[in-house]
């Protein structure tokens, strides 16, 4: 298109200002240049040369559908179920039994086959350097795919606008060796690990019991609502809060004591306890 675009405007531009030139206002004539009318030839080639550019930007556009049209599904490829939060994205993968947030774990040389939804409002779920964007909306599914090719990290933005933190519900796509995802992967299919201190014991009641069960799942455990992120092997993650915070236990310990002072407008309104914090974060720092 562009190439096109520029021979279109070099011609129009060329042929404009030799007319300009050519026919321009002398001293002392006042004559018109000779008109010409119904000219056949030239409506013709006016006609003719569009149509002929029409008729190749539609081969072009036809090529380019069938390049990115889904290809039929294959027994290897990885299906992966992304649903958008406001402002989040969870990850799931069905064939595996692993539900995760915002990082998003994916073979190199593979075929990714997405179903999207969304919970609440329109999101649009964009990873530029893997595949084109399509909305996830409410009540409706659509689906994407993308083919992997180099092991890197690639990165990924909403590109709907969903309300206050739009900008903040990125995404962190990891296309890793095999052998690295199969140990991803087996990693993820255990159970979270159990306690080990007093404090971590403590901390595990009120993750799996308390207030933190309203909303997050643990291992088996659903959450009595799914509002928030899995939790189950949440420090396997390097970023949390839709991917805009490093995870670590400085951030986390912040999040637990002002999540709104970081991400302003999120559902955890609640915050735990300040007793409890001490005993949730160290129960959490050791779900890897």
């Amino acid at each position: 298109l562009i190439y096109l675009s520029i021979l279109v405007f070099l011609f129009v531009e060329i042929w404009l200002v030799y007319n300009i030139v050519r026919f321009r206002s002398r001293p002392g004539d006042d004559s018109l240049p000779k008109q010409t009318y119904g000219n056949n030839k030239l409506e013709v080639v006016w006609t003719g040369i569009p149509v002929l550019l029409v008729a190749v930007l539609f081969g072009l556009t036809v090529s380019t559908v069938n390049a990115v049209s889904a290809p039929l599904p294959a027994q290897d490829d990885l299906n992966l179920h992304v649903i958008g939060h406001q402002w989040w994205w969870e990850f799931d993968y069905p064939d595996l039994g692993i539900i995760t947030a915002n990082e998003l774990h994916v073979p190199a040389n593979a075929t990714v086959q997405i179903t999207l939804n969304s919970v609440d409002v329109i999101h649009s779920f964009w990873i530029p350097q893997l595949s084109g964007k399509i909305d996830a909306v409410p009540g409706q599914t659509n689906h994407l795919w993308f083919r992997t090719e180099n092991t890197g990290v690639y990165h990924g933005q909403c590109a709907e606008f969903c309300g206050l933190n739009h900008a903040n519900m990125r995404i962190k796509v990891l296309v890793e060796s095999q052998s690295d995802f199969d140990a991803w992967v087996a990693n993820q299919q255990k159970p979270p690990a159990p306690p080990q201190t007093p404090m971590q014991r403590k901390g595990f009641e009120i993750v799996s019991q308390g207030i933190c069960h309203s909303c997050h799942t643990l291992g088996k455990s659903r959450a009595e609502k799914d509002i928030g992120p899995n939790l189950t092997h949440l420090m396997s993650r390097s970023v949390f809060a839709g991917a805009i915070y490093e995870l670590d236990e400085d951030n986390l310990h912040h999040w637990m004591i002002n999540n709104q002072e970081m991400k302003p407008g999120n559902d955890m309104s609640i915050n735990p306890k300040r007793e409890d914090i001490e005993p949730v974060l160290a129960y959490l720092t050791s779900l890897k």
